[in-house]
């Protein structure tokens, strides 16, 4: 597992350097082989699939990517942790930031994701965007 680890952090630390693809390539390497040795909703595998996620969504821009990773990782979250756990409410929030950052009409979505996760309604922007 602490080669699983470092291939998450490499590409985190791609990322960072602003090699998107370099790393998308160390996250899929990375939850191939988490989903088979750890299991699809092990937080470990969630994290590099939210760190997919995050990578599409804030480097390159691929918003429908980017809400697919987001909601396979959400919805791994709330089945092996719960609504409740952090790691669970952290990525409905970027899920929310995706939807804010995507400039597209999301206001329905939106409303959908507040409905199950009643914490966004704290974050002013999203009451905005659901006025």
């Amino acid at each position: 597992t602490k080669t699983l680890a470092s291939m998450n952090s490499m590409g985190i630390l791609l990322d960072i350097m602003k090699d998107y693809e370099g790393a998308l390539d160390y996250y899929q390497q990375a939850v191939r082989v988490q989903e088979k040795l750890l299991g699809k909703t092990h937080p470990s595998t969630l994290n590099t699939i939210y760190n997919t996620g995050l990578t599409y969504q804030n480097g390159l821009k691929d918003f429908v990517k980017a809400e697919e990773m987001n909601r396979k990782a959400l919805d791994g979250y709330e089945r092996s942790l719960g609504k409740e756990h952090e790691d669970t409410k952290r990525c409905a929030h970027n899920l929310a930031c995706l939807f804010q950052a995507s400039e597209m009409n999301l206001k329905p979505k939106m409303a959908t994701l507040v409905k199950e996760y009643p914490h966004l309604t704290s974050n002013w922007w999203v009451q905005t965007m659901l006025w």
